[in-house]
């Protein structure tokens, strides 16, 4: 006959050591059973990043590293119907590992969804929320319901997928103002000329399209963005918009972009002399290797060769055009 083992009887030590080998969700159920537990392991200075929050027909949160891990929140048949509703105090709670198909439920005790987000952050010292996802056609969740559920919880991005609604971002984005990246892989915002006010946005990050959600752009849509780094993935960006594009960024158009990538899926053949025609440009040397460091992500880009543009207010960018496979991107940098 077995009997409960008198964990917290343990020696401070002998604990620490005990929680180090559960996986992170057995740490975040243990943390729940009291205020005591949640103080050992906050003690322990885990860590979890990036954290994530969606809504689509239910709350979800999921975390990435160092292993995947998802909690979902269920309401009960009070919230049952069309939205937008308010953020339900959960009825069930489930956890699920990676792919794995193991799912475990939690006894939720008492705790609202704002209290489990308050929970995971606080006792892995995370900051904030790094993506909010938004899933379906329409809002479900009353936004401001969801802001008080997020609380004081930094949000960072906003991530609209699979069929997130222009009408929904639009909502997102002005219950929100302080985001500062936005990534939209959405088929029901291919339309950008309906969104051009979230285009406007002083974003440090906005990602137009990806995978099959290829976008649609007309120049002055291009004109709009005043992103500091840019991605577009579409069909409509010809060789003469991105030289009128180069020609108004020299005039001082798009004050703030610092890096933009412009991808092409459709494997057209880019043509450099019509890219450049008109511009004063000098041509680096193929073998030269310059180091770009994104402005907003970090990430270190390798330039090889390219074309230097100096703007009126002498900064100066470099155009890179890029042909592998039949697939054209155009990289234009601007050193600080």
């Amino acid at each position: 006959m077995s009997s409960d083992f008198p964990l917290l009887r343990l020696p401070e030590k002998a604990l620490n050591l005990v929680i180090q080998c559960m996986d992170y969700i057995e740490i975040v159920g243990f943390s729940l059973a009291s205020n005591k537990t949640k103080e050992t392991v906050k003690s322990l200075n885990l860590q979890v990043s990036p954290l994530f929050l969606t809504t689509e027909e239910i709350i979800k949160v999921h975390v990435q590293r160092p292993s995947r891990m998802f909690w979902n929140f269920y309401p009960g048949g009070e919230n049952a119907g069309n939205g937008p509703i308010p953020v339900y105090m959960p009825a069930r709670v489930t956890a699920r590992r990676g792919l794995t198909r193991e799912i475990l439920e939690y006894l939720n005790p008492g705790y609202s969804i704002q209290k489990w987000i308050d929970t995971v952050q606080y006792i892995f010292s995370h900051p904030g929320i790094n993506c909010l996802v938004f899933k379906r056609d329409r809002c479900k969740f009353d936004m401001n319901s969801l802001m008080e559920t997020i609380g004081t919880a930094k949000v960072n991005a906003f991530f609209f997928d699979d069929r997130c609604g222009v009408d929904c971002a639009k909502m997102a984005v002005r219950q929100f103002p302080g985001i500062s990246r936005m990534y939209a892989r959405s088929q029901n915002m291919v339309e950008t000329s309906l969104y051009t006010d979230i285009l406007m946005q002083n974003l440090d990050v906005l990602f137009l399209g990806e995978g099959d959600v290829i976008m649609r752009m007309e120049f002055d849509n291009l004109l709009l963005i005043n992103s500091k780094e840019i991605k577009i993935r579409s069909r409509d960006i010809t060789d003469k918009m991105i030289n009128q594009f180069l020609k108004h960024w020299i005039r001082g158009s798009n004050p703030r972009m610092e890096f933009t990538l412009l991808l092409f899926p459709d494997g057209r053949i880019l043509d450099a002399n019509a890219i450049l025609r008109g511009l004063n440009f000098r041509e680096a040397p193929l073998d030269q290797v310059r180091l770009f460091t994104k402005p907003a992500t970090q990430e270190r880009v390798e330039i090889m060769g390219g074309y230097d543009i100096r703007r009126v207010n002498g900064s100066v960018g470099t155009l890179k055009i890029v042909q592998d496979d039949g697939r054209g991107a155009v990289i234009f940098c601007v050193w600080n």
